[in-house]
């Protein structure tokens, strides 16, 4: 996400809960963990995302920037959701596309 101006927000059916569960669960890094998928990347719109998808909406980032504990209205969710403080980044995203399977049209 920080690399790259587009990025995507997907939905699967459920029967791509296993394989979302690997991609979850194996780092890429000493592997080609899609291929170990049944899933089939699509390099298009200035992004990545997969031909089994049911929704894609494609955005461009517009803006970054770490999440505060001082931003936090209900402080309750830091320590259940980040104990050691390790927060993550936020970002913002113009929707420029959305695509929907045609079996869901």
């Amino acid at each position: 996400m920080d690399k790259e101006e587009y990025f995507t927000l997907s939905h699967f059916a459920p029967e791509y809960k296993k394989a979302l569960g690997y991609l979850g669960s194996h780092l890429g890094r000493n592997k080609d963990k899609i291929k170990a998928t049944s899933l089939t990347p699509v390099f298009s719109d200035e992004t990545t995302y997969f031909a089994e998808l049911d929704l894609v909406f494609i955005c461009r980032r517009l803006y970054q920037a770490p999440l505060l504990e001082n931003g936090y209205v209900d402080s309750e969710l830091i320590d259940f959701n980040y104990p050691d403080r390790d927060f993550h980044e936020v970002y913002i995203g113009e929707i420029v596309k959305v695509l929907i399977s045609d079996d869901k049209k």
